[in-house]
């Protein structure tokens, strides 16, 4: 964008810089900072925000533009010197386009050339000194990168390194300091959890919370969404942490089991009140994970006298140092009461809630550990998918390919597909052939370690026999995931169809190819044969019934 407004404004026809993006990703906020970083050059242009800017209150913002842009109108444009910085959301544009794009056709065919309004596409910013037209897409940059060793965010991991840092300059560090010398924030949460963020694997754990959250939700963090989510982490709701006295006396009545739920492992997960990003991270819960040996140690410390040693001997006694005492406390709880009563019970969710949480901060890089298997291969392979890898790209090609030909149930048949009849069959099921013949661009591939512009989901394409233009599908995490399950013997149930139309669209598109000439086979359920008749047409166009 700096570039752009430099080059722009050397040039002596009209131009026009479109700052493109979706609503609250920082196009104001930069051309901000960029006005005061480069004020030889922006006072050269008009600085016009489509969201924000009107000049008649009766006027629709579309007209206001309309206004603005009166220099880049097709009968103007030749004689117009004017140089204008436009802020705009793309759905905006859009719009725009539709009611006044009969006089800007220059402009339309600009924003379709370089496909501006296309979010399957990373676009092309280089200044063209020939062009009247310019722009930069907010929409191809996210607050995550992608790896070859999985995703990370400069942002996020940059913010809490300058909160946790240890300077002169840290004034937060130098608070936590001066609590840390009085001798009853031994049972202060909030040193807890900021003494749990120093620890830099704590803090990638975060990270990596953080951008699930972005992928499997599609949530929107902006910076100020994530300084909140960081206070809100450190600083549990209702503790009277601005008045010491009083902090003080609240923490020291304060339950074992209440004192184990202020603390990052635990609160991170059971708090999605808070905002849109703790609500998305409350379903990121490690406790819906399993795997033998951690069953194994859940049992051990069931049974355990002293919870702290199981704590210790599994996640480590560096982990469980400053809440040792707090964990076998709860088990203290559990002995002095036969019944379960409602503080038993809290307690023994405490001792196991807290076990599988700590266990996922301290191993979670672990091969097999509480992670989603699923997340980790899908931002793999979407970082060689937007390296333009033909492995990854032939991966989730094939993913789609045989998923869709199980969505209706496997035939057994590795080239027939189940049709589905509109009506649940419970004697007969119905066979065809089935292709779905990828539509490849020629790209060439890239070997990018750090991936900052890239697409956040697969956009695959496909060939139909009955038309010149393929069929276009995308593949978010959420059907990533139902794909890979089908694949292990899932069965998409209503809801899924529902949720995923645009899917099933195309599985229905992809089976009725070729239905003039196609074969019909037919299975009458739990006979034994895969197939047991078939329906075809033969070359004089009768149709011949026949058991197989």
């Amino acid at each position: 964008l700096r570039n752009l407004i430099k080059n722009c404004s050397l040039q002596s026809k009209a131009q026009l810089l479109m700052v493109c993006g979706n609503v609250g990703d920082g196009k104001s906020h930069i051309l901000s900072y960029l006005n005061k970083e480069l004020p030889n050059e922006t006072t050269l242009y008009t600085i016009h925000n489509d969201a924000t800017e009107s000049h008649n209150p009766n006027d629709s913002s579309n007209d206001t533009l309309h206004k603005v842009l009166e220099g880049f109108r097709d009968e103007n444009i030749k004689n117009s010197t004017d140089k204008i910085i436009l802020a705009i959301n793309l759905g905006t544009l859009s719009k725009f386009l539709e009611e006044h794009g009969s006089d800007y056709t220059l402009l339309q065919e600009y924003v379709s050339e370089k496909k501006i309004l296309d979010t399957d596409v990373i676009h092309d910013d280089h200044f063209d000194k020939k062009s009247s037209f310019h722009h930069v897409n907010f929409t191809d940059y996210h607050i995550y990168s992608l790896t070859p060793e999985g995703p990370t965010s400069l942002i996020i991991s940059t913010l809490l390194n300058r909160l946790t840092s240890n300077n002169d300059k840290n004034s937060i560090y130098k608070a936590y300091s001066a609590l840390k010398k009085l001798n009853w924030s031994e049972d202060c949460p909030i040193r807890y959890n900021y003494e749990f963020l120093i620890k830099e694997e704590n803090r990638e754990a975060v990270m990596n919370l953080i951008i699930q959250a972005i992928v499997k939700n599609k949530e929107i963090v902006s910076v100020r969404s994530l300084l909140n989510f960081f206070f809100d982490l450190i600083v549990p709701v209702g503790l009277n942490w601005e008045n010491l006295d009083l902090y003080q006396s609240q923490i020291k009545k304060c339950s074992e089991p209440d004192f184990l739920s202020f603390l990052i492992p635990n609160y991170i997960f059971e708090h999605p009140e808070l905002s849109g990003l703790f609500e998305k991270i409350s379903k990121l819960d490690p406790c819906v994970y399993r795997y033998s040996k951690l069953d194994t140690y859940l049992i051990k410390l069931i049974n355990s006298e002293k919870p702290s040693t199981v704590y210790s001997e599994f996640i480590g006694e560096n982990v469980v140092t400053t809440i040792q005492s707090k964990i076998d406390s709860l088990q203290e709880i559990i002995k002095i009461s036969k019944k379960d009563t409602e503080d038993v019970v809290k307690a023994k969710k405490g001792l196991t809630k807290l076990f599988i949480r700590l266990n996922f901060f301290s191993k979670r890089k672990e091969a097999g550990h509480l992670s989603d298997p699923y997340f980790e291969k899908y931002m793999s392979t979407l970082y060689h998918f937007n390296n333009n890898q033909i492995s990854a790209i032939k991966e989730v090609y094939s993913l789609v390919h045989e998923s869709a030909r199980r969505w209706y149930g496997d035939p057994k048949k590795t080239k027939k597909v189940v049709v589905n009849l509109g009506r649940k069959q419970s004697n007969y099921r119905v066979f065809k052939d089935f292709k779905a013949v990828p539509h490849l661009k020629k790209e060439s591939p890239s070997t990018d370690e750090l991936l900052t512009k890239f697409v956040q989901e697969f956009t695959l394409d496909f060939k139909l026999d009955n038309s010149d233009t393929p069929i276009r599908i995308h593949i978010n995490f959420g059907l990533y995931e139902i794909l890979n399950r089908i694949l292990n013997g899932y069965r998409p149930n209503k809801k899924d169809n529902n949720n995923y139309i645009s899917f099933v669209s195309l599985i229905n598109k992809l089976i009725n190819q070729d239905n003039e000439d196609a074969a019909l086979e037919i299975d009458e359920v739990n006979i034994g044969k895969v197939a047991d008749y078939e329906l075809i047409k033969d070359s004089f166009g009768e149709y011949k019934f026949r058991a197989l």
